[in-house]
């Protein structure tokens, strides 16, 4: 757990001095922050450029992009999915994916006609999404990342396609 880290281990771990750690931070905590801030601002990123429309089709290649963009910051050691203060961390980037979502559903017309069902239904799939990428990233299961994404794809798509007019599609 990142909370049982010490400064000496992770300067041990960065191979840089406690001087220099110092120079950048105060805390092992603030290093969290610092990961967790790249995480969401890469997140935000994602959001922003993805087609909503075509990522309740096929949530595939938007799973992928925020999986690759959680490794990315946090490809060495996973220690902020295995952190016990990881539930802050999915909280935000939940709270970014259903942003992003409920602002397309409430900016395009017609895409739904409940949008208190609509943030439900997303919401629970946002949540499981996160839930599932912290259990594979928790427990190194033999299963691929590719292919985590490709069920979680599967399963997103038809529960957050239920609440669509299906002329919509």
């Amino acid at each position: 757990d990142m909370a049982d880290i010490t400064i000496s281990e992770l300067t041990q771990k960065a191979n840089i001095t406690r001087s220099t750690f110092y120079m950048y931070y105060d805390t092992v905590g603030d290093v969290r922050t610092d990961i967790e801030n790249g995480i969401i601002a890469g997140i935000d990123k994602i959001m922003s450029e993805t087609d909503i429309l075509n990522s309740i089709k096929n949530p595939y290649p938007l799973l992928s992009m925020l999986a690759d963009e959680i490794l990315k910051q946090d490809a060495n050691n996973r220690y902020i999915l295995s952190s016990s203060n990881s539930g802050q961390l999915l909280d935000k980037i939940n709270d970014r994916i259903v942003s992003a979502y409920m602002h397309w559903f409430s900016s395009n017309e017609g895409s739904t006609s409940d949008l208190g069902r609509t943030k439900y239904i997303v919401a629970f799939a946002a949540a499981g999404m996160t839930e599932c990428f912290k259990i594979w990233f928790n427990h190194k299961s033999s299963l691929s990342l590719e292919e985590l994404c490709k069920n979680i794809s599967d399963a997103m798509s038809k529960g957050i396609s239920l609440m669509m007019d299906q002329d919509t599609l």
